[in-house]
C-alpha cells in the first residue's frame, strides 16, 4: 500500500491541486484499509466473523453520516473525500479494541521457515488481486481515454452498484474461507457437500436481484443518481447480469484457496485479465460505456468457467446434475416473482418488499428450499439466539 501510495503521489503531476488533494486522503484510506483488512484476517482465521461484521458496521454508518453532516453543511469534494479515511480508521481502531481485549499480546519474532511458507501460499493470492483488479477496472480507464468522461460517469454510476453487490460476496467468501479449510483436512466429502449448496444458496441470492435491477433499472438510478444519470440505465440492465456470475466464481474461487490450489486461481485470473483488456477496447471503440458493460458481464462469465474448469481437474468437481434441479426451481420461482411484479404494476417502492416476500414464498413452494435447508436455517437462527 505504502508503495501504491508512493507511485500515485510521483506519477500526479497532471492533476489538479484538487484532485491531487483527494487522491493523498485516499491514499490515507488506502493505508489504513490495508492495516483494517490485516486485522480481519486474524478474525476470519478464529472463525469471529462478528467481529469484522461491526468493524464493517462502524466504517459504512460512519461514511454515510459524515457525508450526509457534511453535504447538509456545504462541503465541497475534498471534504466529502476525507469521509472515508476518517471512517476506516473509527473501524481500524475498533478492530485495535478488539485485539486487545480478546487476543493474547502480539510479540515480534522472525522464523525464516514459517516466513519463507508464508511469502510461497500468500503472494499468489495477491497477484490474483492485482489481475482481478484490473478485468474489474479496465473498463473506466479505457472509457476515460476512448469515450470521455460522460460515458464514464455512465458506467460508473451502474459499476458502483455492481461494487456493493462484489463487496457483499467478498464477507460471505472470508466468512466461509475458514471453514472450507477446516473441512479439507477433516472432511473432503462435507466440503463437496458445502461446496454443492453454497452454489445453490448464492444462485438463490443473486437471481432476484439481478433480475430487479433490470426490471427497474430506471427507477434505482433516478432514486440514487438523479434524473442525468438515466441514460446509464441501460448500461446498469446489462452490468448487473456479472452479479450472477460472482457470486458463483467468487465460491469457486475460494474453494480453490481452501484446497492449497491457489495457483491455478492465479492463472485463471491472469487469462481473465487478458480478456478483459481486449474485449474492452474492441467493445468500448464500437459501443461506448455499454460496450463496457457487455465486456464486463463477458468476463466475469468467462472467470466462473476457468474456475469450474479447474476445480474439474481435482477431487471437487462441480456435478451438474445435482443442481440442475434446484437451479430451474430457482429460475421458476424467479419467474413467479416478475408475473406478481407486472400484474400489480405498483411504484418501486412499493413493488420491492412485495416482490421480496413473493420470491420467498415461491422458493418454498417450488422446493427450492428443501427440508435440509430449512434445519439448516432454524439452526443458524437458534445459534444466534443463543448467543446474545
Amino acid at each position: 500500500t505504502f508503495i501504491a501510495y508512493a507511485l500515485v503521489v510521483i506519477l500526479s503531476n497532471n492533476f489538479t491541486k484538487e484532485g491531487l488533494d483527494v487522491m493523498l486522503i485516499f491514499g490515507i484510506y488506502m493505508i489504513f484499509n490495508s492495516l483494517t483488512l490485516c486485522n480481519y484476517s486474524l478474525f476470519q482465521s478464529n472463525e469471529k466473523m462478528h467481529y469484522q461484521t461491526i468493524g464493517n458496521v462502524i466504517y459504512s454508518v460512519s461514511v454515510l453520516l459524515i457525508i450526509l453532516f457534511i453535504i447538509f453543511n456545504g462541503g465541497d469534494v475534498i471534504i466529502v473525500s476525507a469521509a472515508y479515511p476518517i471512517a476506516i480508521i473509527l473501524s481500524f481502531i475498533y478492530t485495535i479494541y478488539v485485539i486487545y481485549k480478546h487476543y493474547p499480546r502480539l510479540t515480534l519474532c522472525f522464523e525464516r521457515e514459517f516466513i519463507k511458507n508464508l511469502i510461497v501460499k500468500g503472494v499468489p493470492y495477491g497477484i490474483t488481486y492485482v489481475f482481478t483488479s484490473i478485468y474489474f477496472w479496465i473498463a473506466l480507464t479505457i472509457l476515460t481515454f476512448m469515450s470521455g468522461s460522460v460515458a464514464v460517469g455512465l458506467f460508473s454510476s451502474s459499476q458502483k452498484l455492481l461494487l456493493v453487490i462484489a463487496a457483499v460476496i467478498t464477507l460471505i467468501s472470508n466468512s466461509i474461507f475458514p471453514i472450507m479449510s477446516e473441512l479439507y483436512t477433516e472432511n473432503k466429502a462435507k466440503l463437496l457437500d458445502l461446496y454443492h449448496k453454497l452454489m445453490k444458496y448464492m444462485f438463490i441470492i443473486a437471481t432476484p436481484i439481478v433480475v430487479g435491477c433490470v426490471i427497474f433499472s430506471r427507477d434505482i438510478i433516478y432514486i440514487i443518481y438523479g434524473a442525468n444519470y438515466l441514460d446509464g440505465a441501460v448500461s446498469l440492465s446489462i452490468l448487473i447480469w456479472a452479479g450472477i456470475f460472482l457470486f458463483l466464481s467468487n465460491i469457486s474461487t475460494t474453494l480453490l484457496g481452501a484446497i492449497n490450489k491457489q495457483f491455478m486461481a492465479t492463472k485463471m485470473a491472469a487469462i481473465g485479465a487478458t480478456f478483459s483488456v481486449i474485449l474492452n477496447i474492441i467493445l468500448i471503440h464500437f459501443y461506448s460505456y455499454i460496450g463496457a458493460s457487455i465486456s464486463t458481464v463477458c468476463t466475469e462469465a468467462l472467470i466462473l468457467f476457468l474456475m469450474l474448469y479447474a476445480l474439474s481437474k481435482t477431487e471437487f468437481k462441480l456435478d451438474w446434475r445435482r443442481l440442475a434441479g434446484p437451479f430451474i426451481k430457482v429460475v421458476v420461482a424467479n419467474i413467479i416473482m416478475v408475473v406478481v411484479i407486472y400484474a400489480l404494476n405498483l411504484g418501486f417502492i412499493i413493488t420491492v418488499p412485495i416482490a421480496a416476500v413473493t420470491y420467498l414464498l415461491a422458493l418454498f413452494i417450488t422446493g427450492s428450499i428443501d427440508k435440509d435447508d430449512r434445519l439448516m436455517i432454524y439452526g443458524f437462527i437458534k445459534d444466534m439466539k443463543n448467543s446474545k
